[in-house]
């Protein structure tokens, strides 16, 4: 069997946005030089995404499993994500819950969030965690796990349920909840919620009597005196990448979910992470081409940089960021549009605001993506941003529907009610023989 086409695709999260007063009302990617994206762009087939779907604002860990062809599976959370991607050793029974060390304050009789997570030195953090792993749980086998700095992971066994709401509010101005069972749910989960709170109270005492804590507070400093807790997760059990869409995957990233997102998948990861924008994507194109080179046929591309950067509020400060990224996307653009071998896809996972508002983290807007390669219709699309799109080739889809337009476009898409051998599969070709699936 032939080799076939191979893909590098790219998610730069959050580099969609909305209009901007500042940047007379246009989008930081309407805003900025981007003459490399914008040249790929006139060459390839372009449209907008709705990563979930529209008006829903996706984390960026739901927008990704859904573009990478899991959609119809069910999404077992981020907290699982982050164990993996931790290697905390996980089974198939476990619920795992995130949790963060946070400061808080009593107004009105409401507990709310002044920090979250609550700034630590590392040393502080691994002390502290050290102590809350000391609870002893009533109902299930309850374990914490030390992440990095503020964050902890909960993982409880034999017989909780994920099937809980959180005690994040997320957004500042409402208060901190309690955890309930998820409308229609079983006891269990009742018990879990139940279980929850238990630690929820148990650690809030700890907590505020803590010499950190105690030590902080004397200094005129932040402290941590509640933990928030989120993302109840399950174990994925899922087929991995290779058996589900047929190619061989590595991914290059930096952050901590996406290693264990890939981890899940039984996609090969490796972490690189440079503080420059471009040097960050800079490398991981360059290791992405490599591995091409090497026998993978699907390299995978997620960095953040532009997500982290609307955050602080300056709409500007995110258009030098993707112009770094385009200065990036040139170091390559050459070898992508003179091999005739790769399917070259540039994408999103969710828009992030950039105009800081304390209201939105994620908005529910489309994305621009692109496709290049030889098989793709060239539009009339000659720039790179999430208006000039909405008239390209592709029309508007969803993340669902990435992974089998990269199916067609590589010449891999199943013909019609094809069947070949036991296999359910949406491809007929793949490095190894479809036997081997079956």
């Amino acid at each position: 069997m032939e080799e076939g086409l191979k893909v590098i695709l790219v998610l730069l999260s959050g580099i969609a946005d909305r209009s901007s007063e500042s940047l007379g009302w246009k989008t930081p990617l309407q805003a900025a030089s981007l003459p490399n994206f914008d040249e790929l762009a006139s060459i390839g087939s372009c449209g907008t995404m709705y990563p979930l779907g529209p008006g829903i604002c996706p984390s960026s860990d739901q927008a990704s499993w859904n573009i990478l062809g899991y959609g119809k599976y069910k999404y077992p959370g981020r907290a699982c994500f982050e164990a993996l991607g931790a290697k905390i050793h996980l089974e198939p029974e476990d619920v795992i819950i995130w949790g963060d060390l946070a400061s808080t304050t009593i107004e009105g009789g409401k507990r709310y969030v002044q920090a979250s997570p609550s700034y630590l030195p590392e040393d502080d953090a691994k002390e502290i965690a050290a102590s809350v792993s000391g609870y002893t749980p009533e109902f299930f086998d309850l374990r914490v796990y030390h992440l990095k700095g503020p964050h902890i992971l909960l993982i409880l066994k034999s017989g909780a349920s994920a099937l809980v709401t959180d005690s994040d509010p997320v957004f500042y101005q409402n208060p901190v909840p309690e955890i309930y069972p998820a409308a229609h749910t079983s006891e269990d989960a009742s018990i879990t919620a139940a279980e929850l709170n238990r630690f929820s109270s148990w650690a809030k005492n700890l907590l505020s009597s803590h010499p950190i804590t105690i030590k902080r507070l004397e200094e005129g400093m932040t402290a941590p005196n509640y933990v928030l807790l989120k993302w109840p997760s399950t174990y994925p059990e899922v087929p991995d990448f290779k058996r589900e869409w047929g190619f061989q995957a590595i991914a290059f990233f930096s952050e901590n979910f996406f290693a264990g997102l890939t981890k899940a998948l039984g996609i090969e990861g490796k972490a690189i992470s440079a503080k420059d924008p471009y040097e960050d994507l800079k490398q991981k194109l360059e290791k992405a081409i490599h591995a091409l080179e090497d026998g993978f046929d699907f390299a995978c591309i997620h960095t953040s940089a532009a997500d982290e950067v609307s955050r602080t509020g300056r709409p500007m400060k995110k258009v030098r960021v993707l112009e770094e990224f385009d200065k990036a996307l040139g170091e390559i653009k050459e070898y992508l549009i003179n091999n005739p071998e790769i399917i070259f896809v540039l994408t999103s996972d969710h828009p992030t605001p950039s105009g800081g508002s304390m209201d939105v983290i994620h908005s529910g807007e489309s994305v621009p993506i692109l496709i290049v390669g030889k098989n793709t219709r060239r539009d009339y699309v000659s720039s790179f941003d999430e208006v000039s799109f909405i008239g390209g080739s592709l029309g508007q889809i969803k993340g669902v529907d990435v992974m089998p337009l990269i199916l067609n476009f590589t010449d891999r898409a199943k013909f019609g009610a094809m069947r070949v051998g036991q296999a359910e599969t949406q491809y007929h070709k793949a490095l190894s023989n479809l036997d081997e699936l079956e």
